[in-house]
């Protein structure tokens, strides 16, 4: 018999060997989120925060409510809730929720795939675009080319609304605190050391207050795209389609940046720096405004003052100074009240009403320094405005706003800091995601220059609650990648909100990106913009995957409202690529969209859009000209045409 004892020993030994290498499996921390099945249910009436019977768009003859859209689109309208990591960095921390509304597309055998929408902010709730643009674009004119491929992005891909962490229906953010603060006097004209402490204290409070809530370090860009990925995985979904507007283009930009073999056709409109950092994005602000009211609106009111208004002749000089001549601090509230109509062109003709309210009210306190808060009230309703009776019944409504809000802000008393949803993310979103510059004197002498050079909205960047983050950002933003997905960018070139700069070093800093310029334009985003130099190579892209040969593509703007031309905007501060053109007129309608309550529907996804980036400003009033009035007095105010 041989003796084996050695090859058993040695046996042995590779036994024990083989016992140490193997690893118990470890469990996957994130199989909660990835084996979760969505629940797709029928979307509760009120999930979007207001009754299903409520108007969302229209006019009281063409009135649309969101029961309207619920019959239209039946069964293709449904509602889930993301279940997503509190901290993508361990996940076992907690769970977020992130709402989905999906409208599913109306051929299925033509299906693309999805397309999700993010409106800006950031704090803009997305919700509610799934069902608006399902509703629009399903309804849009076969007749017209734009019309053909809107109505076959609606046919062919599944359109998804969603709540980004923080606000709407998902984990919302809220911060607040009982310190009390100050109310801020103009920023612009008081420059004093009490008004300027309270501008700083204001932005510690406010950051004190949102570095409270443990939730805040998890409101960020990055844990946002997660969510979207997590969605689109949890779909079966192989790419990501998405088109973001405003803030949704840093959005867009960090998902291709952080998860680009998942990114699929992206469209950003209305572009940040994304090159670079929040704080070189919110710098080119005051500068754009100023530059956007003196070199476009005023020169704009100019041109319509007599034909649309009835007024005397007034330059574009005039025009802007009678703003800066107002007393403060009425000079202060039209202010950030014309910063909050230049988002959209349909409100620029307001601007005009707003400041001849004003400029009647200035004059009554400044003739009748004593006079009381109902001496006022009384006195501005026997002013005339306008000889249009219902344009004076507009400017009277204004007036008398004003003299409230002015009210309001003299005698305003302590405030404990209170940030609801939007305000909150917005603060954690833009503190979170990139450094800033904690030096106050820095910020001081920049608030002194912007102050004098910038009056329309600079002066009070010491109120930013970054400034006094502590612990700075939070999360890393990706680095551009070797395999950067190619992205279409849609820039106006005098979107005040995103200026033109920061755009343009976005682009030259994405090699794989195409940009459509739209000249002269001044409002903020475009699409859908209803010319076909626009939206025909964006839809198209959408249908079939093709982008431009050229990298870079302009169009030419809309005529502005009442005017039968486009009038190249002529700077005095900065030369931007600009030529002679001149259009035919189009009409107040779209020519895409013509079922009323489908553009009553394209027309309340603007309007968010604008109120997602313009509740910046902090806008009271309602600078929105009624449909009817706009009719009137364009068929008054047209009797030219192009040469």
């Amino acid at each position: 018999m041989k003796n084996f004892a050695h090859l058993t020993a040695i046996a042995s030994a590779a036994l024990l060997l083989a016992s140490c290498n193997q690893q118990k499996p470890v469990d996957d921390p994130l199989k909660p989120f990835t084996g979760q099945t969505l629940n797709w249910v029928a979307c509760d009436p009120t999930v979007l925060g207001i009754p299903a019977e409520a108007r969302v768009g229209g006019d009281e003859q063409t009135p649309l409510t969101l029961q309207d859209i619920y019959n239209d689109l039946g069964d293709r309208l449904k509602c889930a809730d993301v279940k997503v990591p509190l901290d993508w960095a361990n996940p076992g921390r907690g769970t977020a929720t992130m709402s989905v509304i999906r409208t599913a597309a109306a051929t299925p055998a033509k299906r693309q795939g999805i397309i999700a929408f993010n409106p800006g902010g950031p704090g803009g709730d997305g919700l509610i675009f799934a069902p608006l643009y399902g509703y629009a674009w399903g309804k849009a004119d076969q007749k017209n080319a734009i019309g053909r491929n809107l109505k076959a992005m609606a046919d062919g891909y599944d359109l998804i609304g969603f709540s980004p962490r923080g606000v709407g229906n998902s984990t919302r953010l809220y911060c607040g605190t009982n310190e009390l603060v100050d109310p801020l006097r103009p920023p612009a004209s008081d420059r004093s050391e009490k008004n300027i402490q309270t501008m700083i204290r204001f932005g510690q409070l406010s950051a004190k207050a949102c570095q409270k809530n443990p939730v805040t370090p998890f409101i960020n860009t990055d844990a946002t795209v997660r969510d979207l990925d997590l969605m689109r995985q949890l779909l079966g979904e192989q790419k990501l389609n998405y088109i973001g507007y405003s803030y949704g283009t840093w959005l867009g930009s960090w998902y291709a940046k952080r998860f680009p073999q998942n990114s699929g056709k992206m469209l950003l409109d209305g572009n940040t720096d994304f090159s670079s950092n929040f704080e070189e994005t919110f710098k080119l602000q005051p500068r754009a405004f100023e530059r956007d009211f003196r070199d476009v609106v005023a020169p704009y009111l100019s041109r319509i003052n007599t034909a649309v208004f009835g007024e005397s002749p007034m330059t574009a000089q005039q025009i802007y100074a009678r703003e800066q001549a107002l007393g403060e601090p009425l000079r202060f509230i039209v202010g950030y009240e014309i910063a909050g109509s230049m988002y959209s062109r349909e409100r620029l003709p307001n601007i005009g009403i707003m400041l001849r309210a004003a400029t009647v009210l200035d004059d009554l306190i400044k003739a009748q320094p004593t006079l009381t808060l109902f001496e006022l009230f009384e006195a501005v309703q026997t002013k005339t405005y306008f000889k249009d009776p219902t344009l004076n019944d507009l400017a009277r409504q204004m007036a008398i706003n004003l003299v409230f809000i002015r009210d309001s802000v003299l005698n305003a008393p302590p405030q404990p800091v209170t940030l609801g949803e939007s305000s909150a993310t917005f603060t954690a979103v833009t503190c979170n995601d990139t450094p800033w510059n904690t030096d106050q004197n820095y910020w001081r002498q920049l608030d002194e220059s912007e102050a004098k050079k910038y009056p329309l909205i600079g002066g009070s960047s010491l109120a930013n609650s970054c400034l006094y983050w502590q612990g700075g950002a939070t999360v890393q933003r990706p680095a551009l990648p070797a395999t950067m997905p190619p992205v279409l960018m849609v820039q106006n070139e005098f979107d005040p909100a995103t200026a033109t700069e920061g755009a343009l070093n976005a682009f030259n800093a994405t090699p794989s990106a195409r940009l459509l310029f739209v000249e002269d334009e001044p409002q903020h985003t475009a699409f859908p913009y209803d010319t076909e130099c626009v939206d025909l190579p964006i839809t198209n892209y959408f249908l079939s995957g093709t982008l431009t040969s050229e990298r870079r593509i302009s169009c030419p703007a809309k005529p502005l409202p009442f005017e039968d031309k486009v009038y190249p905007v002529t700077l005095s501060s900065q030369s931007l690529p600009g030529g002679q053109r001149c259009l035919s007129a189009a009409p107040l309608g779209s020519q895409a969209i013509r079922d009323p309550k489908a553009l009553a529907a394209a027309q309340a996804a603007r309007q968010i859009i604008v109120d997602s980036a313009r509740s910046t400003w902090g806008a009271r009033l309602d600078l929105r000209l009624p449909r009817d009035i706009q009719q009137k007095l364009a068929q008054q105010a047209l009797p030219t045409t192009c040469p």
